[in-house]
């Protein structure tokens, strides 16, 4: 949504119009999400989100997910190749933990859509400025630092640079991410637990603007206020800057079938993550009748009665802690 929002600026004023619409689109979440941080921050709020609501929420954060990846199947995956991309995906990525392996998965989806392309032999002019030409060489050494196998004392120095990398590889929307970041962010380096990384997902439809909201949300885990402002510039500027160079040869982009059709691949390969980000969620809730009635509620409100998101969570929070308060009283 955000490059959306770059695209459009630029389009309209520039490179100017492109950093306007770029900040107009992330401020709002980066402020709600930063004091969300901050609200988790207290001892209150520490204390009231037991580990019942949270394996809840999680139950709630997997449907939703599921979901996901049930719409975008239907829309992303239907001949041949693209199932067996996006099954091969699921395989390599259920034991695959690693952010060179998602990199390697990604650019293998791409060069196989583009070898097979039914059209073969289309080529497009490409022409960059030197400044164009130094962007595109500081993106590529930041996916470089991210897909590197570095020791985890390395983890914190970098974190920042390698999130900018991670951005770089996010092709499938905002849950997609969860596999990726948690690489990044869930170490013994970094700090930020499975509780504290499930919850910022959880809380993700929550606040305005794309999925990726909880980039702010872990920064200020990290690092204060400057934590949540680095991370949402490493995040959201590199692909920005993707964008606005892409716009130069967007329509050669569209019209070349070798190109698209790597993309369609790539696009598909995608929702493996969205499978495997409900496996991961779902292993770590208790296998207890309680969670399934909540997994059977919330697939009956986003499935049938399209019911808002913070409506579902609502209700699951108080219900549980209605079910937690009788529960201390007997």
């Amino acid at each position: 949504g955000c490059n959306v929002a770059v695209q459009l600026g630029h389009a309209l004023r520039g490179r100017a119009g492109a950093w306007v619409a770029g900040i107009a689109s992330v401020l709002p979440f980066f402020m709600l999400m930063t004091l969300f941080a901050i609200f988790y921050r207290t001892p209150i709020v520490r204390a009231a989100a037991s580990q019942t609501l949270l394996n809840h929420f999680s139950v709630v954060l997997a449907t939703l997910i599921g979901i996901t990846w049930y719409k975008q199947t239907r829309a992303l995956v239907r001949g041949k190749l693209e199932w067996t991309a996006a099954v091969v995906g699921c395989i390599a990525l259920f034991y695959a933990h690693s952010p060179a392996a998602y990199v390697l998965m990604l650019s293998a989806a791409f060069g196989a859509g583009w070898v097979v392309s039914p059209v073969r032999d289309t080529r497009f002019a490409v022409s960059f400025a030197r400044v164009d030409w130094h962007i595109l060489t500081m993106l590529c050494v930041f996916v470089l630092l991210f897909a590197l196998p570095l020791p985890h004392r390395y983890d914190l120095a970098l974190l920042w640079p390698r999130l900018a990398g991670a951005g770089m590889t996010l092709f499938g929307g905002g849950f997609s991410a969860l596999p990726v970041l948690k690489t990044l962010f869930v170490t013994p380096t970094i700090g930020i637990s499975d509780n504290d990384f499930t919850l910022a997902f959880s809380l993700s439809p929550l606040s305005p603007g794309p999925l990726l909201n909880v980039v702010p949300f872990f920064g200020y885990l990290v690092d204060g206020w400057a934590g949540a402002l680095i991370a949402t510039l490493a995040l959201f500027v590199p692909s920005g800057c993707l964008v606005v160079l892409a716009q130069q040869h967007l329509h050669q982009l569209k019209m070349n079938q070798q190109f698209e059709h790597g993309m369609r691949i790539l696009r598909a390969v995608t929702t493996a993550f969205l499978a495997v980000a409900v496996l991961r969620i779902a292993g770590r809730v208790p296998l207890q009748p309680v969670y399934l009635i909540t997994a059977l509620f919330s697939a009956m409100c986003f499935a049938k009665l399209k019911v808002p998101v913070y409506v579902v969570y609502g209700t699951v929070a108080v219900v549980c802690g209605l079910w937690l308060a009788y529960g201390a009283l007997l």
